[in-house]
């Protein structure tokens, strides 16, 4: 790891932090119902401007390009600028939809005989890769509630494909994992502590970057099983994809955030249940998942060209998603009750 990258990241966000608190600029926002899982003080939301400052290291020029105009929507969003949820969605659809086009970058293939006949289609194929990638970008943005989640689930990644790159398996030349990773050490060790938040800006920003990189990882590697992707990614596309059966099932509009996320849920069972102050209790959420993350990803890891294995770890994963939600939900409205 970039022993010197990663001390220099650290000490950037602890300058930065300090001017931005002493400016009261740039903190995190209290009063909305699901930013009540939050620590009880201003925390900066450094962490996205610090991936675009430090993005020289471990990104070219042209992707930077294509994170930064994600990164301004998210940010506008921090700073109250861009409220409207629906107007965010709007701009990253537009965003997104230049990125694919200009790219080139998009899904080859599903390995579902009847997709991929649809997938044949250059146009059709243009506007699955955005769904796709607006399903990352907004999902990541939905598992960043509580400490170290979405940060720490794209260490996780990282380490993941650094770790075939280094064995010898291609993949994708968009990021630079070696530099990559100490910054997200550096951001994750930070949160851990809850002294920065990634904010909207950082987590659209992460989520197109790892949607990007590897759905090019495929296009580039045919001996990566596609479901390997889809195993690395499961949990920010399936956090959206439930969350937007479970709101329309309730009749409520998907684009409006609520506080039954399963890290919420996770996180008012330890509450209940535990006498611990709720700072640590949102940092001990976050790495409850991420261990069990950890886990998942490291045997799809070793078995990335195996199809089979990949749909067993993705099928595992979303039956304990939903023993779990399903479980602490009923106790939650049992609480709420009593």
């Amino acid at each position: 790891m970039n022993i010197i990258l990663f001390m220099s990241v650290v000490f950037l966000t602890l300058i930065l932090n300090l001017i931005l608190v002493k400016k009261s600029l740039f903190l995190n926002f209290k009063g909305d119902n699901h930013q009540k899982f939050i620590a009880s003080k201003n925390i900066p939301l450094s962490g996205g401007l610090i991936l675009i400052f430090t993005s020289y290291y471990y990104l070219n020029l042209l992707n930077f390009t294509y994170v930064f105009f994600i990164f301004c929507v998210g940010f506008l969003s921090d700073i109250k600028k861009i409220n409207s949820p629906k107007l965010r969605f709007i701009i990253q659809t537009l965003i997104v939809l230049g990125v694919v086009y200009f790219s080139s970058i998009a899904v080859p293939q599903t390995k579902i005989i009847f997709l991929d006949q649809l997938l044949a289609n250059n146009t059709f194929r243009i506007f699955f890769s955005i769904f796709c990638i607006l399903i990352i970008i907004n999902g990541c943005n939905f598992i960043d509630g509580v400490n170290t989640s979405l940060v720490g689930y794209c260490l996780i990644i990282s380490l993941s494909l650094h770790y075939l790159d280094s064995n010898g398996v291609e993949i994708s030349q968009i990021v630079d994992f070696y530099n990559l990773i100490p910054v997200l050490m550096a951001l994750f060790i930070l949160n851990f502590f809850n002294k920065l938040y990634l904010g909207d800006g950082g987590s659209y920003f992460l989520g197109l970057l790892f949607a990007l990189c590897l759905i090019n990882t495929y296009q580039i590697n045919n001996n990566i099983s596609p479901y390997f992707v889809v195993c690395l990614l499961w949990y920010p596309a399936f956090e959206n994809l439930f969350s937007i059966l479970r709101k329309k099932n309730l009749s409520r509009s998907p684009l409006y955030p609520d506080t039954n996320h399963l890290h919420q849920i996770i996180f008012l069972y330890l509450k209940k249940n535990f006498n611990i102050k709720s700072i640590y209790l949102n940092t001990a959420t976050g790495t409850i998942i991420n261990i069990y993350n950890l886990i998942c990803i490291a045997i799809a890891t070793q078995f990335y060209s195996h199809t089979k294995t990949q749909i067993l770890i993705i099928t595992f994963n979303i039956i304990v998603y939903l023993f779990l939600y399903r479980k602490l939900l009923h106790k939650k409205l049992k609480n709420f009750k009593a």
